[in-house]
């Protein structure tokens, strides 16, 4: 028979008293029983077989799950999270603001209330009584593209860190810069592959359309 009685250590609570009057220890000692009627299970007997079982349906799993995540993969998702392309060009935060300042930007970020980064609010030209939200900025400092951020089967999962390139787009599209103004503060983009979504970007904003191949020459991109 099953000792059933709740067993404590001297000078300790025992915590596991609240559950003793949900116990059946009679019943628990004849399912066991009822299991082991036909000898003990292939399970207790082999259970490094068992456990490669478990191994390999987890991997089916999680083999399936990359299947579905395909579908919400993105278009440039390989360029996206290519982090040794992206990761160059670091650039101080504070930097960043100072190159807008230097070039007549009125500008200034404000807490926002998300660890790392700060929000950028910027004066429109021509309408510089109302300050319009421009984006976040990661801080102390970014590199220079944003890498796209992905769980464990590949679904994006918003940007890992922003890239102060990101932020450029967002003020030619927020009307802060032109792209001409923008380039000469902080220089042409390389047009690398890796970037092809910034350029498509701004052939975007400059054609005033969505992009298409046959929309583009290969200048464009």
């Amino acid at each position: 028979m099953v000792d059933n009685r709740i067993v404590t250590r001297p000078g300790l609570k025992d915590v596991d008293a609240p559950f003793a009057p949900f116990r059946d220890m009679d019943a628990t000692e004849k399912h066991v029983q009822w299991i082991l009627k036909d000898g003990t299970p292939n399970w207790v007997k082999w259970p490094a077989d068992y456990k490669a079982m478990a191994q390999e349906d987890i991997l089916w799993h999680e083999e399936n799950s990359r299947t579905m995540a395909a579908d919400y993969e993105m278009e440039d998702q390989a360029e996206l999270t290519n982090r040794k392309a992206r990761m160059v060009n670091p650039m101080g935060t504070r930097d960043f603001i100072a190159k807008l300042r230097a070039h007549g930007i009125k500008c200034f970020t404000v807490d926002n209330g998300h660890k790392g980064t700060v929000a950028l609010w910027c004066l429109p030209p021509h309408l510089l009584s109302r300050a319009r939200y421009i984006c976040f900025l990661q801080i102390p400092a970014m590199w220079e593209w944003s890498v796209l951020n992905v769980d464990r089967y590949g679904k994006p999962l918003g940007e890992a860190f922003r890239g102060w390139r990101t932020a450029c787009i967002q003020l030619v599209e927020k009307e802060i810069l032109t792209e001409t103004e923008m380039n000469k503060i902080f220089g042409n983009a390389s047009g690398g592959k890796v970037f092809r979504r910034y350029h498509r970007s701004l052939w975007e904003l400059r054609n005033r359309k969505k992009f298409s191949d046959k929309h583009v020459s290969a200048n464009d991109i």
